[in-house]
């Protein structure tokens, strides 16, 4: 089924299209009138990876948010997102679809490592933006210079699963680690992240390695694999279902280990919370990494980013749980969004707008900070540095919440 949102009726975009104002950009822009840019993208609102369906509903309430207080350089923002189920093919046929007939100014967000893959090169060839898609795969920010038109937006997944490599080897040198991943670009990339981190002394104190398909079902061979292993530590590299389903499937079977690690991308009180209500007793001191306000966490509550965020669900997605991290996640990155075609300029291009993309500096303690994400987090692009977001802290799981343990961490460095 195919969802659609707009900010503006088809009525004004029908009658936006042929207004043309000085200082516009020119009609031959894809996407761009005199008062409206469409941007559009794909993600999973049904599927194995439906999990993440608040993203694009985030975004949408900021982009609302912007357009209620005059839009982006005179121009309102056009918001359209449709489901591609988490299947490539479904995402290459819907990509076609906003290039050639939609002709949209860009794609956004896009969500999926092995959906997004697929549509890079044909975005490449057509001068598309693919802006910061939703998935920290290395390959979105490392080959910017073969990919100039694709950039990424969260820390990189081989950085974050260094730093649970480091911290195991720091906090639990003699840890047996049972890794359960997604058999894929993203399972993958955290592996070699792990190992990274983990330095060639302790690769050994990973014991054992389970990959299962996404879409097949409950792991539950590849948990009971890894509990025979004689594993003491849970490492969980897998999307939303998965996780929840490994939560429980290791319960089921009598495995408590003593460390439960998550990947980010899984890490937020709505997926632990139901893997608890479904059975699991080991999700509390469930260790992940953070870098955006945590709505669950009541100790941000009094961050202005924070007041900010819950003006915006409340007014534009009042439907919505506010309390879910992934709400703000597509706030934040519409945030992100919004700057870059700011800084793109009135004259708006596609060029302008990657441009504009790559060499970003959104810093702590000045006005152009992005308020969603944590205190003394930046957003930096420029020159060789192509990762938007590097800083990370180590965060941990109890009752609900997940609290920042420690300081924060240079992601990127974390592989140096």
């Amino acid at each position: 089924m195919k969802r659609t949102f707009l900010l503006l009726s088809a009525a004004a975009l029908a009658s936006a299209a042929v207004v043309v104002t000085a200082g516009a950009a020119p009609s031959a822009t894809p996407g761009v009138t005199a008062k409206t840019i469409l941007l559009e993208g794909t993600f999973p609102l049904s599927g194995p990876a439906s999990g993440y369906a608040p993203i694009p509903v985030g975004m949408d309430a900021y982009f609302k948010y912007v357009n209620a207080k005059g839009g982006v350089n005179g121009r309102k923002i056009t918001w359209k997102y449709e489901d591609d189920g988490y299947n490539p093919a479904n995402t290459v046929q819907l990509t076609h679809k906003f290039v050639e007939q939609d002709h949209a100014f860009a794609l956004v967000g896009g969500l999926g490592t092995e959906p997004q893959l697929p549509v890079r090169q044909y975005l490449n060839d057509n001068k598309v933006p693919q802006l910061f898609v939703s998935t920290g795969a290395t390959t979105f920010d490392r080959d910017w210079q073969q990919y100039p038109w694709t950039l990424g937006w969260q820390p990189d997944y081989e950085a974050e699963g260094a730093i649970y490599g480091k911290y195991v080897v720091k906090n639990f040198p003699t840890a047996k680690l049972g890794v359960l991943y997604q058999n894929d670009d993203y399972g993958n990339d955290y592996l070699r992240g792990l190992n990274a981190g983990l330095t060639k002394a302790h690769q050994t104190q990973i014991v054992a390695k389970a990959a299962y398909d996404l879409g097949t079902g409950a792991p539950a061979a590849q948990v009971a694999r890894l509990k025979a292993s004689g594993a003491d530590t849970f490492v969980i590299f897998a999307t939303p279902t998965p996780t929840i389903q490994g939560y429980v499937v290791a319960t089921k079977l009598g495995w408590k280990p003593a460390h439960v690690i998550t990947n980010s991308v899984s890490a937020t009180d709505s997926f632990l919370t139901l893997a608890t209500k479904s059975g699991s007793d080991i999700t509390n001191g469930t260790l992940s990494v953070g870098y955006t306000l945590d709505p669950s966490n009541p100790v941000y509550n009094k961050q202005p980013g924070m007041k900010l965020y819950r003006q915006i669900m409340a007014k534009y997605a009042p439907k919505q749980n506010a309390n879910d991290g992934l709400n703000l996640y597509g706030v934040a990155k519409a945030w992100t969004t919004v700057q870059a075609l700011q800084a793109a300029g009135k004259n708006l291009t596609r060029a302008g707008l990657m441009a504009a993309a790559r060499k970003m500096a959104y810093t702590p303690g000045k006005k152009n900070a992005n308020p969603f994400l944590l205190p003394g987090v930046s957003i930096f692009t420029r020159g060789n540095f192509q990762y938007p977001i590097s800083q990370v802290t180590i965060i941990q799981y109890q009752d609900h919440v997940f609290q920042p343990v420690g300081s924060l961490i240079a992601g990127r460095g974390a592989l140096r």
